[in-house]
């Protein structure tokens, strides 16, 4: 099951915010932020969101043939 995210703290609607991947690139820090689409405001993750939204459970592998 995929965690919801974070209702924006600023607008009266708390609307959920969405995980901007814009400053992600395989083999960098993770610089991930929440992005608000109706305040357009960001804010950065607190640790346990960064665990929450980043780790994600292993899928089998297939073995080699």
């Amino acid at each position: 099951m995929v965690p919801k995210p974070p209702s924006c703290p600023q607008c009266p609607s708390r609307p959920p915010l969405w995980k901007d991947t814009t400053r992600t690139a395989p083999g960098v820090e993770d610089r991930w932020r929440w992005y608000c689409t109706h305040c357009a405001r960001r804010w950065a993750p607190t640790p346990e969101h960064r665990l929450r939204f980043t780790v994600f459970p292993r899928l089998p592998q297939r073995p080699l043939r």
